[in-house]
């Protein structure tokens, strides 16, 4: 197993960030959906509102710990050379989205602890204890963040769109296992 990129290959340690964030982008996607249908006197599976809500951010907070690595990574090791079968216009994106995405992921859990603790919410980090709050309560600037976090939501759901529909375009239109190049445990 190699853990840097080549010119061929992404390595070990760029696809394990990569599902990474993928699998907690899911799992933030999903838990935000139901929190905010769970009346506050009921509960989903045994998880109160309150619940859901401090995983949220204690999951949001572990993203952009990861982001940061991974932004790091991306930033000190080769990347593959394109791959042959794409096209020009297909590099101008990748190139847009990517840039995107990694904006996104420091703009979505940075607004997020924005809106709670200029909100006066907290954070209870994994049910273990409150963290220690940097910012004063101030209701202009939770709902600043709110409202960033949320329009950060949708621009990484029509993002994350045009990533997946260009890696399904190659796999199955094209067929050129574009998407082998970043599943772990493939061979190219």
């Amino acid at each position: 197993m190699q853990w840097k990129n080549t010119a061929t290959r992404y390595g070990a340690v760029t696809k394990m960030l990569h599902w990474l964030i993928a699998i907690f982008f899911v799992y933030q996607y999903v838990v935000a959906t139901i929190m905010t249908r769970v009346p506050l006197d009921e509960s989903f599976l045994g998880w109160s509102q309150g619940d859901l809500f401090n995983w949220h951010k204690s999951i949001g907070l572990v993203i952009l710990g990861i982001a940061l690595i991974r932004f790091t990574w991306r930033k000190t090791t080769r990347l593959p050379d394109w791959a042959a079968t794409l096209a020009p216009w297909e590099k101008k994106l990748i190139h847009w989205y990517e840039n995107a995405l990694y904006t996104a992921l420091f703009v979505m859990p940075l607004s997020g602890y924005l809106f709670v603790e200029a909100g006066g919410y907290g954070v209870n980090f994994f049910g273990g204890g409150r963290l220690p709050s940097f910012l004063p309560r101030n209701e202009s600037l939770a709902l600043l963040g709110e409202w960033i976090h949320i329009i950060t939501g949708y621009v990484i759901v029509v993002v994350l769109t045009l990533h997946i529909g260009l890696v399904i375009k190659h796999q199955l239109v094209d067929k050129d296992r574009l998407l082998h190049r970043m599943l772990p445990f493939s061979k190219q």
